[in-house]
């Protein structure tokens, strides 16, 4: 297996690994529902935000993926580049699925740390590739760029069952949140920089 630096061509592709991957996950199925816009929210995502601003890592084969945005660097997308998103999450799960979004954005940026950091958005392996070392190669790929910077690093995992996953690459749980109170839970974990 090799890995390499994601491209703008790859945004389709990542869509498609990271919405496999997160198929089944508490917090994108409360948000999105279904899995069609889960989908095409990551590749809006990686088009419009990670391969312009930021950078990941796919495998050559097409089965993991992984986007990350190095500090300073605002996650913010103007709404008038986002209506593809709404009216996709409209279509597919109703204004109740527009209003969970907004309360998970709403949750998620009041507790980005304010110290300046690398941020992992996702890290995704196509269901039938996990736990066989391709997630671990995928994150190592771009703690690689965290380390040489000699910077922090902070995710948020919407799965208790990731967490040891994370914790093996020296992330450890900050706080865990819900954007409502009847929302999925979400470890905010954080990495010191190593020295």
């Amino acid at each position: 297996m090799s890995l390499r630096e994601i491209r703008r061509a790859d945004a389709t592709r990542i869509g498609q690994i990271i919405g496999h991957s997160f198929a089944d996950d508490p917090v994108n199925l409360w948000v999105f529902k279904h899995y069609p816009p889960i989908e095409f929210y990551y590749q809006q995502m990686a088009k419009k935000l990670y391969l312009t601003r930021g950078f990941g890592h796919i495998t050559e084969e097409g089965t993991a993926a992984s986007l990350w945005l190095p500090p300073n660097t605002s996650k913010h997308i103007p709404a008038w580049r986002s209506m593809d998103i709404a009216i996709s999450m409209l279509f597919h799960g109703g204004v109740s699925s527009l209003r969970n979004g907004m309360a998970l954005d709403e949750c998620l940026h009041a507790h980005i740390p304010q110290v300046p950091h690398f941020y992992l958005s996702a890290i995704g392996t196509l269901p039938e590739c996990q736990g066989k070392g391709v997630g671990g190669d995928i994150i190592r790929a771009g703690l690689e760029r965290v380390d040489s910077a000699r910077m922090p690093a902070y995710l948020e995992s919407s799965k208790e069952q990731n967490l040891p996953f994370y914790q093996r690459f020296g992330f450890q749980v900050s706080n865990v949140v819900q954007a409502t109170p009847e929302a999925p839970g979400l470890w905010l974990m954080w990495r010191e920089p190593k020295q």
